[in-house]
């Protein structure tokens, strides 16, 4: 079960990066076609109205997340009836869900001149544009539920198969009519289409993978117990979903309030890079998380967390390197592709790195709370960290600007997020004291801060005439130098050793079954 797991999680693993991938150097070039051809502004009410989506998103409560979980058990018993229960449950909510956004977002209309300001060259009507992102939104979760399945049974790369094909789609297409038409509305048209298109795809490769469970005969409802429990973990979920909105939705919607439209769209270009990359490590914790959960069901809290302590290992190399090379290189990064009157100072891209490295180096902590059902527990912090995020960041943006908005992002994580969801693996999960967690990041970020600034004086010297090749010189020496310090610190140490078995483990399985093909 271990080395089907293992191997479960590599061939998501591959899939998802890939994906995310290809998804990013489509994203990338997509929006630099869009900034061409239909300016800053738009960028930014792109970013808003998006922004105020995800914020109206809070309606899926973490259905989704509650309903993987109890999937976990049934899949790995191969209990169909009760998957079967569980997925007619699923659709129903989500078609509540679906509805929910749609009135939401109606209800949103009147304040549009309120939370939209600054932007003269948009000729079509916000309204309408407002309203093309509204469906889009709700349509995409009536055909989604289906995708749960092949999550939890760790078959998500069969859903970023199809993910990269529609990336690359939409990539092609979108830019060809941005090229040649310019036109922001049937840009959002063909949007929703692929999206639509996007998830039909997903729910015919789910009924094919699971053709005696989702074949739609079977009409019978969860006991009043199972749905009792299910609203418990929702309801505990839901709290941990406001937080997440909170911050990633409410600093667009202040910024554009206080300070114009126009910064979202710069602030969405910095997004676009540090998020992207953050997915893309990222899916390295995600792929593995129904691998996790079966886990839980069926291992020791020791197994569990001699695998977490190798991740946090993973998940400081990854995200510390990142922020160290993204440190160096971000700012000559935007100024070669949008120009130095679209970019933000020094403090402001420091503290959105302070955020990117926090938000990674809890991916370990998210994925084991979640695979463990920890939802009930502590469900109440996310509450108290959205507050704590508005209240600072409304507090501090007319004296700082955007600064003032991120710091207080970061400080509502670094009060809440950082510390508690921890406190609770360690005591639930491992029945360990969490100062052994606390020592353990105060030693990765310390050595990520001196990377930074190490590599910031090496880098500070290279001087060449072509500012693309000084860029990628940046970035391999503030790379390698990240590189060479963890190998030096780490390379003997338990959870290294965990890791580099796991992977050539896997390397052998690979070949082998490719040997039996």
């Amino acid at each position: 079960m271990a080395k089907s797991r293992a191997v479960n999680s590599a061939v998501n693993i591959v899939y998802s990066f890939g994906v995310k991938l290809v998804s990013f150097l489509a994203s990338f070039f997509l929006r630099t076609v869009f900034i061409r051809t239909l300016g800053m502004e738009y960028a930014g009410v792109s970013g808003l109205f998006t922004d105020i989506l995800t914020v109206l998103s809070f309606a899926e409560l973490g259905i989704s997340t509650a309903m993987t979980y109890a999937l976990y058990k049934p899949i790995a018993e191969k209990d169909t009836d009760r998957i079967d229960r569980l997925m007619n449950f699923y659709k129903l909510a989500y078609r509540f869900v679906a509805g929910t956004v749609l009135a939401g977002g109606l209800v949103c209309v009147p304040f549009l001149s309120v939370i939209v300001t600054d932007v003269p060259s948009i000729k079509e009507s916000i309204v309408l544009i407002y309203l093309l992102y509204v469906i889009n939104t709700a349509s995409s979760y009536l055909l989604i539920y289906k995708s749960t399945l092949l999550t939890a049974s760790q078959k998500h790369y069969e859903i970023n198969k199809i993910t990269i094909k529609i990336s690359l789609t939409k990539c092609v297409v979108e830019s060809i009519l941005l090229l040649v038409f310019r036109n922001f509305i049937l840009y959002l048209c063909v949007e929703i289409f692929l999206a639509i298109f996007q998830n039909i795809l997903i729910g015919r490769k789910a009924q094919k993978e699971f053709p005696d469970i989702l074949k739609g005969s079977n009409h019978d409802k969860l006991e009043k117990e199972e749905v009792k429990k299910l609203f418990h973990d929702i309801k505990a979920l839901f709290l941990y979903k406001i937080s997440g909105v909170v911050l990633n939705g409410t600093d667009s919607i202040i910024i554009s309030s206080f300070l114009g439209t126009g910064l979202v769209g710069i602030l969405a270009n910095y997004n676009l890079i540090i998020k992207n990359i953050y997915n893309l490590v990222l899916q390295i914790f995600s792929s593995m998380s129904a691998s996790i959960g079966n886990m839980a069901v069926t291992e020791s809290s020791e197994k569990q967390y001699k695998v977490f302590r190798a991740l946090l290992l993973l998940s400081f190399w990854f995200f510390g390197m990142c922020a160290a090379v993204l440190y160096v290189c971000i700012t000559p990064f935007m100024v070669l592709w949008m120009g130095e009157e679209n970019t933000f100072s020094t403090a402001i891209v420091i503290v959105l790195l302070i955020d990117f490295y926090l938000t990674g180096m809890m991916s370990p902590i998210s994925s084991f709370r979640t695979s463990n059902g920890l939802f009930v527990q502590g469900q109440y912090r996310p509450l108290v960290m959205a507050v704590i995020n508005i209240v600072v960041s409304v507090a501090l943006v007319r004296p700082l600007g955007v600064l003032g908005v991120l710091i207080g992002t970061v400080f509502s994580r670094l009060t809440t997020q950082v510390w508690y969801d921890p406190y609770l693996i360690y005591k639930y999960v491992f029945n360990k004291p969490v100062f052994l967690y606390i020592r353990k990041m105060i030693l990765y970020t310390g050595i990520t801060l001196l990377c930074c600034a190490a590599g910031e004086l090496l880098c500070a010297n290279i001087v060449l005439g072509n500012a693309f090749l000084v860029l990628v010189i940046k970035a391999a020496v503030s790379g390698i130098l990240f590189n060479a310090v963890f190998i030096v610190l780490f390379f003997r140490s338990e959870e290294f050793i965990y890791l580099k078995d796991t992977g050539f483990g896997l390397l052998k399985a690979f070949k082998r079954k490719k040997g039996e093909r």
